[in-house]
């Protein structure tokens, strides 16, 4: 019952994408018929392939993270868990599929880059900024001078490559928080802040997803920086090896360094019986056979029709693709099962205060901003630097303004909301618009400004937030004066009885 509810969730997120697809195809641009049907076959592997994929991931990946902190029950083994963390959090970002596909992607916009060196910088910068968030959540830092310094770092390393290539990194900072990478990096947040942290705080576990987003970018930065000289645009040839081969290879590249690390952990630390280790085995074939699966789908069908839906919107005015972007932005949010987790997140933390919905439909709003800002990038060549700059100067300054808890829920709420189907499907379509325009190169950025957008909406719900204690405060301060003083004037018709009783006693004495 679980697999076919699983199944039912991913098709009906999978139906507005369809809808689109066909409507467009109906009464606006016919897409070759070869290219519609492999969609179709596509969405039936990605369906199947989801539903094994996140049946080994909460079978596999989230107990792995709650044994590894579980594990640590002396000072003297917490060093060896950090490297572990730090190497596990590597592994399972070279196993996001976002990864994946972005690399897929800039190979296919003829970015001459050695595909396994670039994940590998994305998977390193996941790590280390890993241990940075443990060593925050040990010493209670306040998220915002965290962001503050590392902005300041990554803008200054932004003036020291090209436009695209900034856009590249935001992108990868934003395909690494993905399902694999964030069940896991909440999983060692919930359990280190439990552990180790002196505060009582328990939203601290907040931020650390949004946190590991900025080591990417870093590292991206620092690998066009280096390798910037050698990096070609041209077209890349096609290689003589088939899909299945490339998807079998991707995959096992992915998965196996996981399970490598967590045995060797185990055989250090924990000592899981057989009969565990065997079924975490199991997952982890599971989670790879899902994984072949969706990635398998995703490159046989979702992204040609991506391309396709590019070219068509190449066509338009401005006008007509802005709206586009609107409806195409507002309907995606709902195929992202991450978003409704955060939203009620956010309901919870504020005890009912600002809606899941409300924060469903705000985030919606975002990916409806982020998707027609990259549009309209690419139309009237927007340099790239001067949107993320704005954008994230604005979050930076909301910061000093929301309570913490919005901060860590802001950031990571950028990680969600650019979840597989905005790498799969909404970016080619900008890759495909861009190439029509200008330059493929230029369709980057899509993912960056996606992951910037709910950051400010997010903050900017904390806003209302503290408007909306603030003025419960006064009321509830209202209410207590008013008790206050209609007690007091209770108490003081008390004492005037009293005194008529004591005057009237002492007359009927006199008398």
């Amino acid at each position: 019952m679980q697999l076919l509810k699983k199944f039912r969730n991913i098709f009906l997120a999978l139906v507005p994408i369809m809808v689109i697809v066909l409507v467009i195809h109906l009464f606006f641009y016919k897409i070759e018929g070869e290219i519609l049907l492999k969609f179709f076959i596509a969405v039936a592997i990605i369906c199947i392939g989801d539903v094994l994929f996140l049946t080994g991931v909460d079978s596999t990946i989230m107990p792995m993270g709650e044994l590894m902190v579980s594990s640590v029950n002396k000072a003297s083994k917490f060093v060896i868990f950090v490297i572990f963390a730090v190497v596990f959090g590597f592994c399972a970002t070279i196993a996001e599929p976002d990864v994946t596909i972005l690399s897929e992607q800039i190979a296919v916009a003829g970015i001459g880059v050695s595909k396994n060196l670039f994940i590998f910088f994305i998977g390193a910068g996941v790590g280390l900024f890993l241990a940075l968030g443990i060593l925050k959540l040990i010493k209670n830092i306040e998220l915002k001078y965290i962001y503050l310094i590392l902005f300041a770092l990554i803008f200054l390393l932004g003036t020291q490559v090209k436009s695209e290539y900034l856009a590249i990194a935001f992108d990868a900072g934003g395909a690494t928080t993905g399902i694999i990478t964030a069940p896991f990096l909440l999983a060692i947040a919930s359990g280190i802040s439990s552990k180790f942290s002196v505060s009582d705080k328990k939203n601290e576990v907040f931020g650390m997803v949004g946190l590991a987003s900025f080591g990417p970018i870093i590292a991206v930065l620092l690998f066009f920086i280096l390798f910037g000289s050698k990096v070609s645009s041209g077209i890349i040839p096609e290689q003589n090896v088939s899909l299945f081969l490339t998807v079998l290879s991707n995959s096992a590249l992915a998965i196996i360094p996981i399970a490598i690390v967590f045995l060797v952990y185990d055989l250090l630390l924990i000592k899981l019986p057989a009969k565990q280790k065997i079924r975490f085995l199991i997952g982890i074939l599971i989670t790879f056979v899902g994984l072949c699966m969706f990635l398998y789908g995703i490159e046989f069908g979702i992204a040609g029709i991506g391309t396709e839906i590019g070219n068509f919107i190449a066509t338009l005015k401005p006008a007509l693709i802005i709206l586009l972007c609107i409806i195409l932005g507002f309907v995606i949010t709902f195929t992202e099962p991450s978003v409704v987790v955060l939203s009620k997140q956010v309901q919870s933390v504020t005890k009912g205060n600002i809606s899941y919905i409300l924060v469903m439909f705000a985030i919606a709003i975002s990916m409806s901003v982020a998707i027609t800002l990259s549009a309209l990038k690419i139309i009237y060549q927007i340099n790239f630097f001067y949107i993320i700059l704005i954008g994230y100067v604005l979050a930076l300054i909301l910061m000093f303004f929301v309570p913490e808890i919005f901060t860590g829920l802001a950031f990571d709420s950028g990680g969600v909301a650019s979840g597989p189907m905005t790498s799969a499907f909404v970016l080619p379509i900008m890759i495909a618009l861009a190439s029509q325009t200008t330059s493929s190169v230029d369709g980057f950025g899509l993912i960056g400004i996606v992951g910037m957008c709910p950051i400010v909406i997010i903050q900017i719900l904390g806003l209302v937030f503290n408007v909306v204690m603030i003025k419960n405060k006064k009321k509830e301060q209202k209410n207590a004066i008013r008790l206050s003083y209609s007690a007091d004037m209770y108490s003081n018709i008390e004492a005037l009885e009293a005194e008529y009783q004591k005057l009237k006693e002492e007359e009927n004495e006199k008398e």
